[in-house]
């Protein structure tokens, strides 16, 4: 009796220590955002059973419109996703996280950017495909250990959107204070703040339409994509144990770049003009006769403060004048008559400027990582 006791025992711990793993708990994991939001939404539309249709219409697109990132510079935002290396995710070898847990984790920490980030594409029932990830491992994730996904937009072209993720574990405060002083480490410049497994823009609102300063996300404002990759395949190249820390002593164990697609059904959608529906944009200039010396700095756009473009896009989503369905049709192609019939691409002029500039920079960057994959293909 005492060995079926422990025979029992030992099942029942396996399939505890492996609850992961479990049939639909990954499924569960990744659709997670989607399924939270569908259900409020349900609650939404519950609540509004005795108004009039038009007026229901209105309520929701105008609650759609408030998750929207108005006035954000797609660079400065990151989404932020928190994870553990549990013992169904480790390498038993090596006790250390698996490189496949690595994919299981952008897995969840992806379609999170997606409904944060484009909540209006989401709901337009618009799909974001996966093309391709390249992984850079560089430092192993130890078990148990807590880490972090830190998903940033990096670039895009006319079909492409190019996301980073970086893995990183949270610092040790004491321990990474010294070794800076030591110089034992180093760091790049992306300057974090304390956040929630979500995404935050750097003005309004958050992106579940409630106040916010920017404590409700991690914000770069100098993310340095070329240094942190150079960095990163140094301390490869020279077998060398210094870790790569963030200015907030989180150390960098792996970069990941995706390459992403939008899609209405069979339809590729330009990225540019994803974002600038979303509310992506310039900063605005700086007022008539202002200085940096006078220490004046311009007004940020915000949901109250919106873009010029931001009047287009609610014409084609919110009532009376817009409707979902008429939002669809226009990223299913109606974009491109628009442009044809008018010479208006107003959300290649929302994402000039600064924006522009820094686009085509990174772009160099990972189309060198592109055309390279794609030139290992022609070895064999």
């Amino acid at each position: 009796m005492g060995y079926l006791t422990f025979l029992r025992f030992s099942i029942y711990l396996v399939f505890l220590v492996n609850a992961g793993s479990w049939p639909f708990v990954w499924h569960i994991r990744v659709f997670w955002p989607i399924i939270e939001a569908r259900l409020r939404f349900l609650l939404l539309r519950a609540s509004l059973l005795f108004k009039s249709p038009s007026e229901r219409k209105r309520i929701v697109a105008e609650s759609v419109e408030a998750l929207c990132p108005v006035g954000a510079n797609p660079f400065e935002l990151v989404t932020v996703y928190r994870r553990w290396a549990s013992i169904d995710d480790v390498d038993m070898f090596g006790m250390h996280l698996s490189n496949s847990s690595y994919a299981k984790a952008l897995d969840s920490a992806r379609l999170r950017v997606m409904w944060k980030a484009f909540p209006a594409w989401s709901v337009s029932r618009g799909v974001i495909a996966l093309g391709a990830t390249h992984y850079h491992f560089i430092r192993e994730i130890p078990i148990f250990a807590r880490y972090e996904v830190r998903i940033s937009i990096a670039a895009w072209d006319q079909k492409w959107v190019y996301v980073i993720a970086r893995y990183v574990t949270p610092p040790k405060r004491r321990r990474t204070d010294k070794a800076i002083a030591n110089g034992a480490i180093t760091t790049h410049d992306q300057s974090p703040v304390d956040s929630d497994t979500n995404i935050s823009p750097p003005s309004h609102s958050s992106l579940n339409g409630t106040a916010t300063s920017n404590t409700n996300g991690f914000i770069s404002e100098t993310d340095k994509l070329e240094k942190t990759l150079t960095e990163a395949l140094a301390a490869t190249n020279k077998r060398s144990r210094t870790p790569i820390v963030e200015p907030d002593g989180s150390v960098l164990h792996c970069i990941a770049v995706s390459q992403l697609c939008f899609k209405q059904g069979r339809i590729s959608v330009p990225p540019a003009l994803a974002l600038a529906c979303e509310g992506f944009c310039n900063p605005p200039p700086p007022p008539v006769g202002s200085s940096t010396e006078s220490g004046s700095v311009p007004t940020k756009y915000s949901a109250s403060n919106p873009p010029p473009h931001w009047a287009k896009v609610r014409d084609m989503r919110v009532p009376p004048t817009g409707s979902m369905k008429r939002f669809k049709e226009f990223l299913a192609g109606g974009w491109k008559t628009s442009a044809e019939e008018t010479g208006d691409r107003w959300w290649e002029e929302a994402l000039s400027g600064p924006i522009e500039e820094r686009r085509k920079k990174n772009l160099e960057v990972l189309h060198a990582l592109r055309t390279g994959m794609e030139g290992v293909r022609a070895l064999y």
